[in-house]
């Protein structure tokens, strides 16, 4: 029997040899997911001796890692925003760079404001539960395809207190109904004719990227990434319909494709959205569009 100290020792350096980013801390992770404690325990306790069934189950853990598993996905959950949300194989892993968008959101409502928001395409639902969460009277409706991906998003909204306020449905955004069965939801749920604020993460890369994917992100559910055309379908189906979604005044934010930006733009101005800006991540690319309707 061994303690965790030399478990941690051997793995980190087992995932060291596989060029696994960060291996401490990976190593260290996976150890607190199986003992069932947070990093701080397993500092403090470091002498401890761990079950048989334990060591078994770190090390298949390690195994998983060794192929390249997504660390969220080994966790079973992934902080965004200063919240935790659940994941699984059948939602997008939430990005930091996301983040900004709802920072970026902030600047444009007033924080005590009622506002209505429709997040297309919500998989874990972290965009639309991250805005309700800082607006205390907002409310809102996620949509998703998938049935499996939106039962994520409801353990989340009552992971994090946020079920009384949004709702998450079964929808798919291609469909020509889609805007008058969404606005009829809309009204049912939350008395609103249209939105205040329309927020999305679609599926943006291009066919070409795709074979180039970094190995823990072909872990993640494809038509979260690609729409299978040309990275481009959603700003298609919804640069169009914002006058139909949207409130006077009101917002469409969506992360797009950096690479992207220019045939977006070109979208917006087919279609007379010229009150629009791009915004862009930490690193100076553009991340996000916004249009103000």
């Amino acid at each position: 029997m061994e303690t965790i100290k030399n478990h941690l020792l051997k793995k980190t350096k087992i995932l060291e040899n596989y060029n696994i980013s960060l291996p401490k801390l990976e190593a260290r992770l996976l150890m607190a997911k199986v003992l069932n404690k947070d990093l701080n325990w397993t500092y403090s306790n470091s002498e401890k001796i761990i079950s048989k069934k334990q060591v078994a189950n770190y090390e298949n853990l390690i195994i998983q890692k060794i192929k390249k598993v997504p660390t969220a996905y080994l966790l079973g959950n992934k902080e965004f925003y200063s919240m935790n949300f659940k994941v699984n194989k059948n939602t997008l892993i939430p990005r930091p760079e996301t983040e900004i968008i709802v920072d970026e959101i902030k600047k444009n409502f007033d924080i005590k404001s009622r506002i209505s928001i429709l997040d297309l395409g919500t998989g874990t639902g972290c965009i639309l539960l991250s805005i309700l969460g800082e607006f205390k009277n907002g409310f809102g409706i996620g949509i998703d395809k998938f049935s499996k991906t939106l039962k994520i998003a409801r353990e989340n909204g009552k992971k994090n207190n946020l079920s009384k306020k949004s709702k998450f449905i079964k929808l798919d955004w291609t469909k020509k109904e889609f805007s008058k069965k969404i606005l009829d939801k809309n009204k049912k749920f939350f008395n609103n004719k249209k939105f205040d604020l329309v927020v999305s993460n679609p599926p943006y890369l291009l066919k070409k990227e795709i074979n180039y994917l970094i190995k823990e992100v072909g872990y993640e559910p494809k038509d979260a990434l690609y729409d299978n055309k040309d990275g481009l379908v959603f700003y298609k189906i919804f640069i169009p319909k914002i006058n139909s979604l949207l409130k006077k005044n009101g917002y469409f934010y969506s992360e797009i494709n950096p690479k992207s930006s220019k045939k977006i733009e070109e979208i917006c101005r087919k279609y007379n959205h010229v009150n629009f800006e791009f915004i862009k991540d930490l690193s100076g690319k553009k991340r996000f569009v916004l249009i103000k309707n």
